[in-house]
């Protein structure tokens, strides 16, 4: 008897039938195919104790392994090539200027003893590193996107002399990986970076590098891969079977640049280009510049009737745009801006023309999901063959909702429910879903895109009704601005949080130098002399509607403290100073000024309003760059009794007593958290110290000087939230699984959900997720970054309906 499958298990075969999928060009850099260990060692030298590579054969394939002995206490894995030594598939070429994206085939023995593998490139002036976590055993592929490549130093794509590979501990204990394949891809999308133009600042460049970050990864979501490629490398030749330009904010064109643009759009490629609006690029794109705005900006509102799937509008937090108008009707406005108040502007947002597309400014990370949409939609429009990589994603993820990956487990779990609301969206997203998949099959890609999508959003409804609400559950959000989602209505906020089941509110009332009450110890801020005394106003509003009040205090950091502020700090050598000797605005923990002027914010908090606990953020150094002061070199000299003889160089990477300094800095951050314990725990018992800490352990230890397990053995803090902001969830549950691991149920553990970050913004759907695997994990709850108005539209409801569907009482009381 044949053994029937559900049709949904049948859609790999199913796409192998598009016409089209895009294909990626490669080139293989690295086989790490070596005959015997020697010769492997002879060209991969280990360095900083790490032991030799093996060649070795396993599961049918060949490849180098690299042992990790963290038990031993390494930093990391480290294994260098020199490309000068060796030939490669492509003899004596370093040239990797021309590709987008890297793959590495690698085998992982035991992922909870990995934290993650770093691939470095070397060039003569500098590097270029990127990581990826490591959360799945067995053989896997690592893709490295050229955007998410950091530069240390300046280094050129175009010479490469060696490669980097690392890996870091997540636990001290000893594993290994094998390393098989490095390959270089390109694709047929360019983004092209304006590394050698005149006139680009480092500013510019630096916010060009993030918009292309969030432009490479939106796409990617969407189905299309983009090389991100330095305009220097960019020619004829090099945009030759391209079929999408992209210009992320490029303030001027090299003329090499300009000629095979021309030649590019001449050919009928297109162009997407934002905010800067070159004549050159303006000419190719049939507009003009009329002027410069400066204006806080809300959302674009879309009409273009021509355009399949696109949203009826988008937000977009914007503060300056650049002006336009087409110069003939082979381009025309399709949205414009809207303000704050949600009133339309005069000026125009969006053109789009026979040759592209300009955005009147870069593009933002925030309406995460609408963003997909409207490039999809505009992309496919512009060249229909985008529509089948674009289908192809969107049947691949219909049935990926929340922690679940495919449509089978996601129907096995709202089976489970048995919900009956759940179980009719289950019902209906199986009917659609068939139907995208004979869409995709007869070559309607841009409709099978559409139903796929639908899917999707039919099956995240039914998804999140099928989740349970405990009864005991810490259920926190963050709020960054320090005035709710609507700014002088407190009670609403509060009232809108416990409807939908939350019980704790951490709202951001005071940094390393403002405050937004009316506090005798910082500087006031703005938004105090706007809308009065926010703690008040919060602590009533939120004790009316049964939400506890844990107040954010942002330690050290003095972003949006007053200038005088600020430089009577410098003045009076209380700030930082990074090895180079340029002042960091940040208070030296190390002071003892600075550690009496934390305590009395704390202290004037806990006395003077009843709130229900402090929570500290950047309670930690901002990175292994600080601090050196001179105070710093004086105190830790009088605490360890060392000499020093060349500052900061002895207590760097390779001086003599780094590691003395490294245990010294934290122990300036742990000193803060253990007055704080006691002044606090004196004068309110009933008052909760809580922290922010980062998701890494014990790398944070080093880098930061942040301890928080320490704190935890040592009874300083009442819970912690580790601040996860990751839209993977295998590396979300490595995360959450090793904190509960460290902390051993000594104090409850709220892991922090990055749902709207600068680096990640997740759909409602992958929030509940997110809360599910933290529960399932064992942890006590959890914490949401950020509420605000966006999130208080949409994510806060939906939560509410599900995960937090009843009342619960927090875990730490």
């Amino acid at each position: 008897m044949k053994k029937l499958y559900p049709l949904y298990l049948l859609v790999p075969m199913l796409l192998s039938l598009a016409v089209h999928i895009e294909a990626a060009q490669e080139r293989l850099i690295e086989a790490f195919d070596y005959p015997d260990n020697e010769t492997a060692q002879h060209f991969w030298i280990n360095s900083e104790e790490t032991p030799a590579v093996k060649a070795v054969a396993h599961e049918n394939r060949r490849g180098l392994r690299i042992s990790t002995p963290f038990s031993k206490g390494l930093m990391r894995t480290v294994h260098d090539l020199d490309l000068n030594q060796v030939r490669l598939s492509e003899p004596a070429s370093t040239n990797l200027s021309r590709y987008g994206y890297f793959t590495l085939d690698l085998f992982v023995e035991n992922p909870d003893a990995l934290a993650s593998f770093t691939l470095y490139f070397r060039s003569a002036n500098g590097w270029y590193g990127a990581s990826l976590p490591l959360e799945q055993s067995g053989w896997q592929r690592l893709v490295f996107s050229k955007a998410s490549f950091r530069p240390e130093g300046e280094p050129n794509w175009k010479t490469i002399t060696g490669i980097r590979l690392a890996v870091w501990p997540a636990t001290p204990v000893d594993s290994f990986v094998i390393v098989d394949r490095l390959a270089a891809l390109s694709h047929q999308t360019v983004i092209i970076m304006p590394t050698s133009t005149e006139g680009a600042s480092t500013g510019d460049i630096q916010a060009v590098q993030t918009a292309a970050r969030v432009l490479t990864k939106m796409l990617e979501e969407v189905g299309i891969s983009a090389d991100t490629l330095d305009d220097a490398v960019i020619s004829t030749d090099t945009l030759k079977g391209r079929r999408l330009v992209i210009l992320p904010s490029n303030p001027q064109l090299p003329d090499t640049v300009a000629t095979a643009l021309r030649r590019f759009v001449a050919g009928g490629g297109k162009l997407f280009a934002t905010y800067n609006l070159g004549e050159r690029i303006a000419d190719l794109l049939h507009l003009r510049t009329t002027d410069w705005v400066r204006q806080d900006l809300a959302s674009i509102q879309l009409h273009a009737p021509q355009v399949r799937g696109l949203p009826k509008s988008v937000k977009q937090a914007s503060w300056n745009i650049t002006v336009a108008e087409p110069t003939d009707n082979r381009t025309s406005d399709i949205g414009y801006w809207h303000d704050v108040d949600g009133a339309r502007t005069e000026y125009p947002a969006l053109f789009l023309g026979d040759n592209g597309v300009f955005l009147s400014h870069i593009v933002l990370s925030d309406d995460w999901r609408a963003k997909r949409q409207l490039f999809a939609a505009l992309f496919g429009h512009l060249n229909s063959d985008f529509w089948a990589d674009i289908a192809s994603k969107s049947l691949e993820n219909m049935g990926s909702v929340g922690h679940l990956k495919n449509f089978e487990r996601t129907a096995a779990f709202i089976k489970e429910s048995k919900e009956r609301g759940a179980l009719k969206g289950l019902k209906d997203a199986e009917k659609l879903m068939f139907q995208a998949q004979t869409q995709y099959r007869q070559k309607n890609f841009a409709t099978a895109a559409d139903t796929a999508t639908k899917v999707r959003s039919i099956l995240s409804q039914a998804y999140l009704l099928a989740h349970s609400s405990p009864n005991r559950q810490g259920r926190a959000v963050w709020n960054h601005s320090g005035t709710g989602a609507y700014p002088g209505d407190w009670d609403r906020s509060a009232r809108e949080l416990a409807a939908a089941g939350f019980n704790m509110i951490m709202p951001n009332m005071l940094w390393g130098g403002l405050a937004h009450y009316p506090s005798n110890v910082l500087p006031r801020s703005e938004i105090f002399e706007q809308y009065g005394d926010q703690v008040a106003q919060c602590v009533a509003a939120a004790h009316q509607h049964g939400l506890e009040v844990h107040v954010w205090k942002v330690n050290w950091n003095l972003h949006g403290a007053p200038d005088t502020f600020v430089a009577k700090m410098r003045e009076s050598g209380r700030t930082q100073v990074s090895r180079t000797g340029k002042p960091i605005n940040w208070l030296c923990p190390s002071h003892p000024e600075n550690v009496k002027l934390e305590l009395k914010s704390l202290l004037e908090l806990a006395q003077n309003y009843a709130v229900d606990g402090i929570h500290l953020d950047y309670i930690r150094y901002p990175g292994p760059e600080a601090c050196y002061c001179e105070n710093c070199r004086t105190r830790f000299t009088l605490a360890t009794r060392r000499k020093i003889e060349n500052w900061p160089d002895d207590v760097l990477k390779a001086g003599a007593l780094k590691e003395a300094y490294l245990d010294w800095r934290v122990e300036q951050i742990t000193r803060l958290v253990r007055l704080a314990h006691k002044r606090l725990r004196t004068l309110r018992p009933d008052l909760k110290l809580s922290a922010a800490v980062f998701s890494d352990y014990p790398p944070c230890v080093k880098h930061v000087g942040q301890d928080w397990v320490a704190w935890a053995e040592a009874g300083y803090i009442d819970f912690l939230c580790p601040m996860i902001y990751t839209d993977d969830d295998n590396r979300f549950a490595h995360l959450v699984k090793r904190q509960l691991e460290l902390t051993r149920n000594r104090i409850p553990i709220y892991p922090g959900i990055g749902a709207t970050t600068s680096r990640v913004e997740l759909t409602p759907d992958r929030v509940v997720g997110q809360i599910y695997i933290a529960r399932q994990a064992g942890g006590a709850g959890f914490a949401i970054f950020d509420y605000s108005s966006d999130t208080a539209g949409e994510l806060i409801p939906a939560i509410g309906a599900s995960a937090t569907a009843t009342r619960a009482r927090p875990v730490h009381n």
